[in-house]
């Protein structure tokens, strides 16, 4: 869920960003050059890379919340396993037919959900990693071209714009989902035999977006107040 929603929203707000990249308002127009198409390049890269160091914080966040909260909050209940045939039972003073003795038992369905724990722990560490890397080249190639004006640019402004729409509205859809799953595992009492989803994705996936939208919110807030200084690119 959390993979699939940001890949949405990333490939409207690259479309979006494509177009405001190359026309732009006021004295700015279409820039074909290599410079311009090279800073579409790196502000794209950065914003892929902050998504793929959001997805290491969401599978870092869902193995933390399964060690603090437990499995089933956050993976769902275990799942329900098959009950043998049991012989019926005699009446009494009646001679019984002969039954099968050893009658084959169910296979056991097993639980996967430490390994998806474990899973979660290792997909986490490693996007984190990497993300952050693939972020932070691209914001030092990108530190290395821009001009003093940059800030300024309808591009740098489209930037911020994107990636605040982006993890915004990621987080409005997963938070509430994931507490209201979180919430729906503690306090109803389930079926037995039944299995319910856990809260691990969304409740996770939440937690992950809600810092950085914040940040870029930040960021737009600070570049509408001080025009004329030069902010921190995220």
């Amino acid at each position: 869920m959390v993979v699939g929603l940001l890949a949405t929203l990333g490939i409207l707000g690259v479309i979006a960003l494509l177009v405001m990249a190359f026309v732009q308002r006021g004295r700015e127009t279409l820039d074909f050059s290599l410079r311009g198409l090279l800073r579409v390049y790196l502000y794209l890269a950065s914003l892929v890379g902050i998504v793929v160091f959001t997805l290491g914080i969401a599978g870092i966040a869902a193995f933390l919340l399964a060690a603090i909260f437990g499995r089933d909050v956050i993976y769902g209940g275990p799942p329900p396993q098959p009950v043998p045939a049991i012989a019926p039972a005699c009446p009494p003073n009646t001679t019984c037919p002969p039954f099968v003795t050893f009658a084959p038992r169910p296979p056991v369905i097993p639980d996967e959900r430490e390994r998806r724990q474990q899973e979660d722990l290792v997909r986490g560490v490693t996007q984190l990693v990497f993300g952050g890397i693939f972020w932070g080249a691209h914001w030092a190639a990108r530190k290395g071209i821009v001009g003093g004006d940059e800030r300024a640019s309808g591009l740098y402004r489209a930037y911020l714009i994107l990636g605040t729409a982006v993890f915004g509205i990621a987080t409005i859809v997963l938070l509430p989902t994931g507490i209201y799953q979180a919430l729906s595992q503690a306090l109803i009492t389930a079926q037995p035999g039944t299995f319910r989803q856990g809260a691990g994705e969304s409740l996770s996936g939440g937690i992950a977006t809600l810092p950085i939208w914040l940040l870029y919110l930040w960021l737009v807030q600070r570049a509408l107040r001080t025009p004329a200084a030069t902010t921190a690119v995220a």
